[in-house]
């Protein structure tokens, strides 16, 4: 486990309220985190393939090199995220691009940026209300204690909302084009018809918000 976060009361919107007299409880998750070939990742990979397929009839084979699993109180798993470091090599997103993600970051940030600077995240899966949002805590912490500068994702507008509860502002870098893929997208069953756009956001900005 890397980290426990308690979501404040009310949070995880749309919990019935408490009876009244009792003030409601702050929701917590553990968060764990699983290398290439760790053992109990497979069992997370698992989580996230299922999540994608029951959402949008997807076939998800491919994983971020790091992967990040939330559980709650049960022991369950109800939030799951991924992330590759941009200086290990190419990242997913990058299909959707013109050019290298440093050079699309640069573009927009108006000044020269870094590949090592650059982490991708992707494989976000949640099913629990305020689960999701705990994860982009926890993650945010994370890679900002890395040193981590940028971060780049594949957003829904379900995702985009998640940042904004958390008064997060997340920038568009690119539309997210099925058809740049090698398999034009064919495995993604309906996720595309979200029309998901390729996003940045500053992590020092992130984690500033967050602490």
């Amino acid at each position: 486990m890397i980290d426990t976060i308690a979501l404040p009361a009310g949070a995880a919107a749309r919990a019935p309220a408490p009876p009244p007299g009792r003030a409601r409880r702050a929701t917590r998750f553990a968060v764990e985190r699983y290398g290439p070939g760790q053992e109990g990742r497979r069992e997370l990979e698992a989580f996230i393939a299922a999540s994608f397929r029951d959402a949008y009839g997807a076939e998800v084979s491919h994983f971020c090199d790091v992967l990040l699993g939330c559980r709650d109180g049960h022991g369950r798993w109800v939030a799951a995220l991924g992330y590759s470091l941009a200086a290990d090599g190419p990242v997913f997103l990058e299909q959707y691009l013109d050019t290298p993600i440093e050079s699309a970051l640069g573009g927009r940030a108006g000044a020269p940026v870094a590949r090592a600077d650059i982490v991708e995240v992707g494989n976000l899966a949640s099913g629990h209300p305020g689960a999701a949002r705990a994860l982009i805590v926890s993650t945010t912490r994370h890679l900002h204690a890395q040193g981590l500068r940028w971060v780049a994702f594949t957003a829904t507008v379900s995702l985009l909302n998640s940042f904004t509860r958390l008064r997060l502002q997340p920038q568009v870098l690119a539309p997210a084009d099925p058809a740049r893929l090698a398999d034009a997208g064919r495995r993604w069953g309906s996720y595309y018809d979200t029309q998901p756009k390729v996003m940045f956001g500053d992590i020092r900005y992130g984690y500033a918000q967050l602490t």
